[in-house]
């Protein structure tokens, strides 16, 4: 069978490897190189040189499994590195990371805004409900059937969730990942 893949990004290279033996396949890529956003570069410290992927914000074993057996299967090492999660909202002046309380509340100042409080409250009370909810398929358990298939915007609204908690860790939190 012929076959035709546009784009070489991981799921371009990964489809073209598994089916080459069996098909015939052309590539279609627009760029100049492959790898679609994956791209690494290396950086040079000294005299050690150091080969970084610019294209994972996030890698780790619990959300990768599938492309770490891929790593495995083509025999390319990884190490494990430190996740965390800061935000910086220049339109707010807000800047906040989640790594420790020094962290959280590195702009002082973050003390007294009750803003900021709400904001925390909602982030605990979301990854508190937040399981439970998808454990229900987003049914809220009112037995009315009318949110079956709730859009996450909507069960925030529903459920009274700050503007600040949407904007300032929700979506980029999001986006993040």
């Amino acid at each position: 069978m012929r076959i035709a893949i546009v784009g070489t990004g991981i799921a371009g290279l990964v489809a073209a490897r598994r089916l080459h033996a069996e098909h015939e396949i052309t590539v279609f890529e627009a760029a100049d190189r492959l790898g679609g956003h994956t791209h690494t570069v290396e950086v040079r410290d000294g005299d050690a040189t150091t080969a970084i992927d610019t294209g994972f914000i996030v890698f780790n074993a619990r959300t990768y499994p599938g492309f770490l057996a891929l790593l495995d299967e083509l025999g390319v090492a990884y190490q494990p590195g430190p996740m965390s999660f800061s935000v910086r909202d220049e339109a707010d002046g807000l800047e906040y990371n989640g790594t420790s309380l020094d962290g959280l509340f590195a702009q002082r100042r973050n003390l007294l805004r009750p803003r900021f409080w709400r904001m925390l409250r909602d982030i605990l009370r979301f990854y508190r409900e937040a399981p439970a909810v998808l454990a229900r398929g987003g049914d809220d358990g009112d037995d009315d059937g009318d949110d079956d298939g709730e859009t996450l915007g909507a069960y925030l609204e529903r459920n009274r969730y700050s503007r600040a908690f949407v904007e300032q860790h929700l979506v980029p939190m999001g986006a993040a990942v």
